[in-house]
């Protein structure tokens, strides 16, 4: 950080008079020349906060006089004056103040060396706003609260407290947890605090008290980034005959980044005005008397949350998303109220195929006798080969139907994978509709000639909380994970989807049926009466042929990834767009620019930015997009969802502040029961809620803040997870992968950003040789096509940090020339055509 602007300010009330022809003699003498300003009588008594504005027009002034020493007398009563001294840093002002009013006595030397800075600590980037000190101070008070008199009454001293609390504060704020400051006034010091999160308040304001008693000496000019001051009330001193008193305007010098004070009863924080904002140190102010306040009352140092009152009240009100009646039944109850209401109605059309609720359910019927015929039903596990077709949906529903659950995967994946994922899900069989081309580590059911099954036959009925579906995303370890998803979760998400406005009438359902995204527009609309409208597999990957889907189709509503919005936007016309009811997007950043081409194409049709896990039923958050957000720098992605909860919690599972990054936790009655046969992980991320008695939490592993409004921004991953092209891949995944292959030593997996683009990369160290070619073809052959590196780049070694991990900074910025390769001649459609749909770890309903 630049250091100090190379002066330094003083200020002092002088009783006497001041002799001016005298004064002016000695400045203009002195070597060097100090320039003495003196404001007449009728400038009238000077306020303090007019005080600090004199220093700051000094301090200009002498920054473009060569940084000359500087004095400023203005008279405040017949004899009383203020006397303002402006000196270059190693020219302290006190010895220029003694200097000027005592006759005779010679000038002051300057000391030698420049500006220090204090311990090698500095303030969260959390709270800072500016990169580089502007040397000006502006300053923040408020009533320090009930824990002065409580130290005081203590014995303890004040820069003991000052320095505690701001210590555990910086933590909160996303510090370390070891603060270095500076302890001013008198004679400074520099001093390391540990913040202990297991010891009383108590216990740690004596630490600390220790911490400043054995820290060490520092000679000013010291500037730290942050400071604590001593209570201490200005002696008067003897400036020759004279008497002077030392005062603080409240604007003026910056001598620190951070300067915290107690002032009778009253907290000061004096800020640099290039480093941070008025709010922003406002709020930090009150955050830090309720800091105080607690370490006062000798709470623990974990259970400090460093929350203001009010926002201990408006934190759970934001994280709580409005409570809902939601029906306590299966989903499929759901949908076969729907056939009840209206049977004619189309339920689901794909391509040339259609079919009504009524054959829907009939169809869905059949499937779930002939599941019931082979002995499967309630705790049973179906895997289906779920590819774009109204015969998908028929098996989804029938599986539901029969009292099982369903575990749908792509039969385009690698057969490796799908193997991999039929052993890991522990699916009791596969349920297709033609023989697949791959041998099964389970048995085959295939549809038979069963006649129509309009009624139920007895059997045991599923309850809410019996597992509905089993979704697979990729897996840090390695291997993929199976999210266990019961009926009140889906159903939960499906009711919440009203906070979009109307129900669907015909919703274009993008993602692949094996992603948990498709079923948030697929059950919306057949729990509602809607029609689900699938896109054929080429519709899926030609724009064009999208177009004239969405022409033909009359579609109402759309659920997307951004980037396949973007493209709808581009190639729809104008009287198919003007049809679109509602439009949601999650499972990426959601562009602002986006949001303003929405407003141009579709200026009355409500854009949704949506957010949440396949492990809370795919959705959690949502936010309406306005005008405003086409300006911001980032779209929120909003508050929660009916019966949902959401927390952005610290590293101690505290609530973090408006404008304080942390992890974000969810919490409601759709809370996945946790990944399927994986009791570890499922311990790791699904825990208890400490805000809920008996609730659970989901860590996301997701990043986010508050707005000082109430409204949730994404910040990135705290793992190394990350989104391809709404995708959720686990680098992990990939590297575990590619380190299989005999000819490979070492591989490391990363997302770069390239020419506006985000590009997955994998840097590959290899044992023998081998090509681009076939190391591609390998992976073809293990993974499905979103985790396959756009790029590969083969090195010798893989750049390291001193302690012995992957430099990932290196490989972020190694030039990837000479290492692109070629796309795959079939499993590897271009980023950003249709063919990418949205993970459904995080796509809109």
């Amino acid at each position: 950080m630049p250091e100090n602007t190379g002066l330094t300010a003083g200020a002092w009330i002088v009783e006497g008079r001041a002799d001016v022809p005298e004064l002016r003699t000695r400045t203009a003498e002195a070597q060097p020349r100090v320039r003495l300003t003196v404001l007449g009588p009728e400038s009238g008594e000077v306020s303090r906060p007019e005080t600090g504005g004199l220093i700051r027009e000094e301090v200009v002034a002498a920054r473009t006089d060569a940084g000359h020493p500087r004095v400023l007398l203005a008279p405040l009563a017949e004899k009383r004056f203020l006397l303002i001294v402006v000196t270059p840093n190693r020219l302290p002002p006190r010895k220029v103040a003694q200097w000027l009013l005592t006759p005779g006595a010679p000038f002051p030397r300057a000391t030698d060396g420049t500006t220090a800075r204090a311990g090698g600590g500095d303030v969260p980037a959390t709270l800072r706003t500016g990169s580089s000190p502007s040397g000006f101070a502006s300053t923040v008070h408020i009533p320090a609260g009930r824990a002065v008199a409580r130290f005081r009454a203590a014995g303890t001293r004040t820069e003991s407290a000052l320095a505690a609390a701001s210590s555990v504060l910086v933590v909160r704020y996303g510090g370390g947890p070891t603060v270095d400051l500076a302890v001013v006034d008198g004679a400074p010091v520099a001093a390391r605090v540990q913040v202990e999160e297991s010891v009383s308040g108590t216990t740690f304001l004596s630490r600390v008290d220790r911490a400043v008693d054995s820290g060490t000496p520092v000679l000013p000019p010291t500037r730290a980034s942050l400071a604590v001051a001593r209570e201490t009330c200005p002696e008067p001193e003897r400036f020759g005959s004279l008497t002077a008193v030392s005062v603080y305007p409240p604007d003026s010098v910056s001598h620190h980044d951070l300067l915290i004070s107690l002032v009778g009863e009253r907290l000061r924080i004096d800020y640099d005005t290039g480093l941070f904002e008025e709010d922003a140190i406002r709020a930090f102010a009150g955050r830090l008397v309720t800091v105080l306040e607690d370490l006062a009352a000798d709470r623990p140092v974990h259970a400090v949350s460093a929350l203001t009152a009010d926002e201990r009240i408006t934190l759970p009100q934001w994280s709580t998303g409005y409570s809902e009646a939601v029906d306590d039944v299966c989903l499929h109850t759901l949908i076969e109220r729907s056939a009840a209401r209206d049977p004619s109605a189309v339920a689901v059309v794909c391509g040339d195929s259609e079919l009504t609720y009524r054959q829907l359910d009939s169809a869905a019927n059949r499937v779930a006798e002939r599941l019931r015929a082979a002995g499967l039903t309630r705790g049973n596990l179906v895997a289906l080969l779920s590819e774009r077709s109204v015969d998908s949906v028929v098996a989804m529903v029938g599986v539901l139907k029969s009292g099982a659950a369903y575990a749908p995967i792509e039969p385009g994946h690698p057969a490796a994978r799908i193997r991999r994922l039929l052993l890991d899900s522990g699916a009791d069989t596969v349920f297709a509709h033609r023989e697949p081309e791959i041998d099964l580590p389970v048995p085959l059911l295939l549809p038979d000639r069963t006649p129509d099954v309009h009624g139920r036959t007895d059997r045991e009925e599923p309850s809410p909380d019996d597992l509905a579906y089993v979704i697979h995303t990729s897996g840090s370890t390695g291997a993929a994970k199976g999210i266990a998803v019961h009926h009140r979760a889906i159903v939960t998400s499906t009711a919440a989807r009203s906070v979009s406005g109307v129900a669907p009438g015909r919703d274009l359902v993008l993602p692949p049926l094996c992603f948990d995204g498709a079923a948030g527009g697929l059950y919306w609309a057949l729990t509602t009466g809607g029609t689900v409208v699938l896109p054929t597999e080429k519709e899926a990957r030609d724009p064009l042929a999208m177009a004239k889907l969405l022409e033909r189709e009359t579609i109402t509503h759309i659920h997307a990834v951004p980037s396949h919005y973007r493209v709808m936007l581009q190639v729809a016309n104008a009287q198919a767009l003007a049809r679109l009811v509602m439009v949601a997007v999650g499972g990426e950043p959601l562009a602002p620019d986006l949001v303003a081409e929405h407003l141009r194409h579709c200026p009355d049709t409500p854009l949704f930015n949506d957010y949440g896990p396949t492990e809370c039923a795919v959705w959690a958050t949502t936010h309406r997009c306005g005008p405003a957000d086409a300006g911001r720098t980032a779209v929120p992605v909003g508050r929660p969802v009916p019966n949902y909860r959401t927390h952005v919690l610290d590293d101690g599972m505290r609530p973090t502040p408006p404008g304080v990054p942390g992890e974000i936790y969810l919490g409601g009655p759709a809370v996945a029961h946790g990944y399927r046969n994986r009791p570890g992980p499922t311990a790791e991320r699904f825990l208890p809620d400490p805000f809920e008695p008996a609730g659970r939490l989901y860590r996301t592993g997701d990043r986010g803040r508050w707005s000082e409004d109430g409204r949730l921004f994404l910040l990135g991953r705290v793992d190394r997870q990350v989104k391809v092209r709404g995708f959720r891949v686990e680098p992990g995944e990939v590297e575990a992968t590619v380190r299989r292959y005999p000819e490979v030593a070492d591989c490391a997996v990363l997302l770069r950003n390239e020419d506006t683009r985000e590009l997955l990369v994998a840097f590959v160290v290899p044992k023998t040789k081998i090509s681009e070619g076939d190391l591609r073809q390998r992976m073809a052959e293990a993974l499905p096509a979103h985790m396959i590196p756009d790029h590969i780049a083969v090195l010798t070694a893989l750049p390291r940090t001193p302690g012995g991990k992957i430099d990932a900074l290196s490989l972020r910025t190694m030039s990837l020339s000479g290492h692109r390769v070629q796309e795959p001649t079939e499993r590897r459609p271009p980023r950003g055509s249709a063919r990418h749909s949205p993970d459904t770890n995080t796509t809109p309903p």
